[in-house]
């Protein structure tokens, strides 16, 4: 857009351009050069004039236009560019301050101070969606309220719209982006909620989870029902199971001593108190390794079948109850 001066100064030229050009068209139809021996030069004088100031009238305008728009496409560029970091600055805020779910009066003043960013840089959209995740942000007791997620996906969304990232989208379109935001709200909701270790009552239930996830044959089912039970008729009283959607864990005095794993074709026994590669059965020819990833702190024994569990199953009562 033209500036005011640039507006004024525009009216103004183009008013005196107007006058001469008047003036001089009154001058040529009025005047009778007939009687002028001096009319050829002057007719041709003024033509000459007033072409001239044609050009340099289109030549003016061309630039002043020409002007405005650069100047208008670096003020859009240098808006942009300010709101791409307020918008950036905003996110990494609101997720510093939900780590510890509550807002302090120090994060409320940061959190005024982005309100007027937004206000002076923001379309009205994009700032009326900051202050209803702003207003809806806490509960009476200042803790973040469960919607957090919600609301800031929101605001993210009409930030993006005030960016213009993308260009006008079809019906298609805007359907898919309004799929991919309910399930981004539902992925950062469930990265949001705390960290819940599921345990399950019985083996049959964790049994029951694992052929949903495909961790188990009725092969391996067979394997690993029988492990639990012979380990469970002949624990002491320092022994004690836990049964997750991973594995059985053998807890010895509170703390974790085997962890049985299952697979479609094998069963996995880490014993995760051994650092020296579970010695004891070494000497019934089995696969002992390091466990995957532990950076060989501790070792797990492979059984592919129930007869090599069979041949050891004593021993590994010994060293359970040990």
């Amino acid at each position: 857009m033209l500036s005011k001066q640039m507006k004024n100064q525009f009216k103004l030229w183009g008013t005196a351009v107007l006058i001469f050009y008047v003036v001089c068209f009154a001058f040529l139809v009025i005047h009778n050069f007939q009687v002028w021996t001096l009319s050829p030069f002057i007719e041709s004088l003024i033509g000459v004039f007033m072409g001239a100031g044609a050009i340099a009238v289109i030549t003016g305008v061309i630039l002043i236009f020409q002007s405005a728009i650069q100047a208008e496409q670096e003020k859009k560029q240098e808006v942009f560019k300010e709101k791409m970091k307020l918008y950036s600055s905003i996110i990494d805020k609101m997720n510093e301050i939900k780590k510890d779910g509550q807002i302090s009066p120090d994060e409320k003043l940061d959190i005024l101070s982005i309100q007027s960013k937004i206000a002076l840089l923001s379309n009205q959209t994009t700032f009326e969606k900051f202050i209803d995740f702003e207003s809806n942000l806490t509960d009476d007791e200042g803790n973040i309220n469960d919607n957090y997620s919600d609301l800031l996906m929101d605001f993210i969304g009409s930030a993006r719209d005030d960016l213009e990232v993308q260009e006008e989208m079809t019906i298609e379109q805007k359907k898919k982006l309004e799929e991919t935001k309910e399930k981004s709200k539902k992925v950062a909701e469930s990265f949001s909620k705390p960290y819940e270790k599921i345990i399950y009552n019985d083996i049959d239930d964790m049994i029951k989870k694992k052929y949903e996830t495909k961790k188990i044959s009725k092969k391996t089912e067979e394997m690993i029902q029988y492990i639990f039970n012979y380990l469970k008729e002949n624990k002491t009283d320092k022994i004690a199971f836990k049964f997750s959607p991973t594995l059985i864990s053998v807890k010895k005095d509170g703390r974790n001593l085997l962890g049985i794993k299952s697979t479609q074709n094998f069963i996995d026994i880490e014993h995760i108190q051994d650092k020296t590669g579970i010695e004891y059965l070494k000497s019934y020819n089995l696969e002992i390794k390091p466990r995957s990833g532990s950076r060989k702190t501790y070792h797990k024994v492979r059984f592919e079948n129930l007869s090599e569990f069979k041949k050891c199953e004593d021993a590994m009562v010994d060293y359970m109850n040990s």
